[in-house]
Order: C-alpha cells, then structure tokens, then sequence
C-alpha cells in the first residue's frame, strides 16, 4: 500500500471552546497531511508565525506540553472530520493528491 503526504494550508479555523464555535479564535497555518488510499491523519501543524504542534511532545526536549497537546488535538478533529467545511476541503485536496498521484504511477 502506498504512502502519502500533503501539505493543506488553512485559514480562519475555529476550535470549539465549551461546546462552542463562536469564541473568536481563529487560527492560520498549515497541516502536514499522510495516509493512503484510505484516507489521512494530521502528522504536524504550523501555525502561521512559525509555530510547530506535534501530536505529543512539544515541549523542550520533546517533552509533554499539556496545552500545545490539547490545541494539536482540537486542530486535528476539526481537519480530519469530514463534517466541517474544512475537513471536508482537506478531503478533497486529500482524494485529488492520492488519485493524481496514483494515475501518474
């Protein structure tokens, strides 16, 4: 099975905050993407002035950073549920990545 990866930037994504999607926070960057055929996992986020979020680690030293974690977390659902505007965009950049991909095999 073939491996996968794509870079999906994003814009004004909103974390839900106490069950709730109006709190203003909006957040810019990018998601490395990887998967197969399918489908696809967020591997890291940048956050638009440089930041890097892992799933785990990212504190100094690769050490457990309970916010950093928790945000990874929050970011991730929202582009990996297809049910949301951008999850569902990033499935689609995800599905024309892999079908190109696959065709030029």
């Amino acid at each position: 099975m073939s491996a996968f990866s794509l870079r999906f930037d994003f814009d004004e994504l909103t974390i839900a905050i106490l069950g709730r999607n109006d709190n203003g926070l909006l957040l810019y960057g990018a998601a490395e993407l990887s998967g197969d055929h399918e489908g696809f996992s967020v591997e890291a986020i940048h956050l638009a002035e440089g930041t890097v979020l892992r799933a785990a680690g990212n504190a100094e030293f690769g050490r457990p950073s309970t916010f950093a974690d928790e945000l990874f977390r929050r970011i991730a659902a929202v582009i990996e549920n297809d049910k949301t505007v951008l999850g569902r965009h990033a499935a689609m950049e995800w599905a024309e990545h892999v079908e190109r991909h696959s065709e030029a095999a």
